[in-house]
């Protein structure tokens, strides 16, 4: 049952503590549609144009080396359900089944746009399931661009599909806090939620949050926990029957810890490593640590304060907290599971981040940090009171601008790597000097799919197993 939405929801701000007339019900179902679409696609415009076009024209890590060539050893369909590395990555591999119906020259940028319409999605959905919990338009709006805005995306995450799950991520919290008004409206969020879990093995993160799902007031939300923990129950299994590889590496506990304030925390003011080095080396590590300070200022603006059972706020502070504890936590699992001499900071000292880079595990924990900004300026505009309504609104426009300053095309992991169109154009001369397949490479150095000559001859993948 659609109920008619007050002027706060529609408009951005309003200082009055309780709006006097309604909006036309008509409008409100016009803009309950037609805001996520604008959002989503907004978003999806974002990630595509953060990129360079050399990036776009470039396939990174399992792109083509597992996703593409399971695919091609396994056929349409079968491989949506092989697990890979110990987990199941099922959402990548619908972008390889997607972009494998298309032709084969132009995969790479298929790839990449479709990965820029799953961020799109993620905004859009974010924008639909986050109404209850965050119920100012704008502020919501903001929110849900946080993942195509985040600074640090950019660099590796950004436009590929073995990287897809950091945006996933941000929108698993957001899913558990829905609370449905009927068994059918738990339709949509309960499917989301299971897609989410059979494509991120992290959302596990956040199952301590069905404890408000299990309450028996809230039992029309608990399709959606159920469809949460299956789809984690399905991960459970791949990860008890495959195995993952990794090389036996020690991580120093302090690098774990110093590595959170210096990537997720201070790429959100310096996109680029090599500039957060310089300024390190000119402040010192204080720098980050202030800046962490403002994000923890920013959750306890949602925090602070009395706690009244009906206050409108429960939702609200559980996702602030939850993204309080997801940022550090999303961090450190990302780098104990995966250990990398890319934080080694302890044997190299602090500006040793202007020789690596930021590491990918960086993504979701900012975005985390930056949410709790957005967050904030939800609370203010709960006050109702016109300073705190201003105070909201600088902050939007301080985060927005904050964040499209920092999201100019530049150079990213994949800058300067074989492009998938150059490689085809290659195999079409290997083909036509006798060969039977030909090898093309893609970022990073090492990495690639060896396509047989008939699938670059004719521009058309195969449709049975090979």
């Amino acid at each position: 049952m659609m109920t008619v939405m007050s002027p706060t929801a529609v408009a951005p701000f309003a200082g009055a503590r309780r709006a006097g007339r309604t909006a036309p019900v008509w409008l409100a179902r016009t803009a309950d549609v037609v805001l996520p679409v604008v959002v989503g696609l907004l978003a999806a415009a974002i990630a595509w144009c953060r990129l360079p076009a050399g990036a776009r024209d470039t396939l990174w890590a399992e792109d083509a080396a597992v996703f593409l060539t399971q695919r091609l050893q396994l056929g349409p369909f079968a491989s949506l359900v092989h697990p890979y590395d110990g987990y199941q990555h099922l959402v990548p591999r619908l972008v390889a089944e997607v972009a494998a119906a298309l032709p084969a020259e132009s995969y790479a940028r298929t790839v990449t746009a479709l990965c820029c319409v799953v961020v799109g999605l993620v905004a859009a959905a974010t924008m639909v399931f986050a109404r209850g919990t965050i119920r100012t338009t704008a502020v919501r709006a903001v929110f849900a661009l946080v993942p195509a805005l985040t600074p640090v995306v950019a660099f590796e995450v950004l436009g590929n599909s073995a990287n897809l799950h950091s945006f996933l991520l941000f929108l698993t919290p957001v899913l558990l806090l829905v609370r449905p008004r009927t068994w059918t409206g738990a339709v949509a969020p309960a499917v989301i939620a299971f897609v989410v879990a059979v494509s991120e093995i992290q959302a596990v993160y956040f199952v301590p949050m069905l404890v408000l799902v299990l309450a028996w007031r809230n039992r029309r939300a608990w399709p959606i926990g159920g469809a949460l923990l299956l789809g984690l129950g399905l991960q459970l299994l791949s990860v008890l029957s495959s195995s993952r590889v990794r090389t036996p590496m020690h991580q120093d506990p302090s690098d774990v810890v110093t590595g959170w304030f210096l990537e997720p925390v201070l790429s959100t003011l310096y996109p680029k490593a090599s500039s957060a080095a310089v300024r390190l080396a000119q402040v010192g590590f204080g720098l980050a640590v202030v800046l962490a300070l403002v994000f923890v200022a920013a959750a306890a603006v949602v925090l602070v304060g009395r706690w009244r059972r009906g206050d409108g706020l429960g939702r609200l502070r559980a996702l602030t907290i939850a993204l309080l504890v997801g940022s550090p936590l999303v961090w450190a699992a990302g780098v104990v599971l995966n250990p990398t001499p890319l934080i080694d900071f302890s044997e190299h000292g602090i500006t040793f981040l202007g020789q690596t880079g930021y590491v990918r595990y960086a993504a979701p924990a900012s975005m985390f940090l930056i949410g709790l900004v957005v967050l904030a300026a939800e609370r203010l505009v709960r006050v109702g009171r016109t300073v705190t309504t201003i105070v909201a609104a600088v902050v939007l426009i301080g985060v927005c601008g904050g964040l499209a300053l920092r999201a100019a095309p530049s150079d990213v992991a994949r800058s300067g790597a074989p492009t998938w169109s150059a490689e085809f154009r290659h195999g079409e001369r290997d083909c036509d000097g006798g060969a039977a397949d030909s090898r093309l490479e893609q970022a990073p150095w090492g990495w690639g799919v060896t396509l047989a000559c008939s699938t670059i001859q004719d521009d058309t993948f195969p449709t049975d197993p090979r």
